[in-house]
């Protein structure tokens, strides 16, 4: 198994708990206490590599730079959240981004309560100039209303840190392995009578 650490940040009441849980579980609970940190543990398939997942959810008034410097050392992706009813909760995304860019890991930005159209404060096309600006992938969901929506976007994030954590081929190695495979088809030529 291959184990990822993702860290969900965002400010007050975007929906960070509601989203592990719902992920987690399938179900959506409404009430949650913000003052918590929790980590969840789970194991899944992504792309049929079994993954050991740790999502960490921490209270971010309530973090101090230091412990949240800590928590994002600690993660290897990122999911990003706002509330597309709290324009303050969209504002913070670019101070959270730039801590992030301290360690330079795998980021989705999420806008969240999709289905609360109605108290909409952030358009989509905000939240996708924000993304493009960021260099990040960009959902907009209602954790309320899409199990699917909330899977996709972390199985998202899990195979961007499958990719960083992917070895890219040594260049070195495979000069030598095609030097050996040219010397032996070379050797095999040379033994034959023509």
């Amino acid at each position: 198994m291959v184990p990822v650490k993702l860290l969900v940040l965002g400010a007050q009441n975007t929906g960070k708990t509601a989203l592990c849980v719902r992920f987690m579980t399938k179900r959506f609970i409404g009430e949650y206490d913000h003052k918590k940190e929790v980590t969840y543990r789970c194991s899944r398939v992504v792309d049929q590599e079994a993954v050991d997942l740790e999502i960490l959810d921490i209270a971010c008034k309530e973090s101090s730079v230091a412990s949240l410097e800590s928590s994002i050392r600690w993660a290897d992706g990122f999911l990003l959240l706002y509330s597309i009813t709290q324009r303050l909760s969209f504002l913070e995304v670019p101070q959270l981004k730039k801590l992030i860019d301290q360690t330079k890991q795998s980021l989705v930005l999420i806008a969240n309560k999709a289905d609360l159209e109605i108290g909409r404060e952030v358009t989509t096309e905000e939240g996708q100039r924000l993304a493009k600006e960021l260099s990040c992938t960009f959902k907009e969901l209602s954790v309320a209303e899409a199990v699917l929506a909330v899977e996709a976007a972390v199985f998202q994030l899990i195979r961007l840190v499958l990719d960083q954590q992917r070895p890219l081929p040594d260049r070195r190695s495979y000069m030598l392995t095609v030097r050996h495979a040219l010397t032996r088809k070379l050797t095999r030529s040379k033994t034959m009578q023509w």
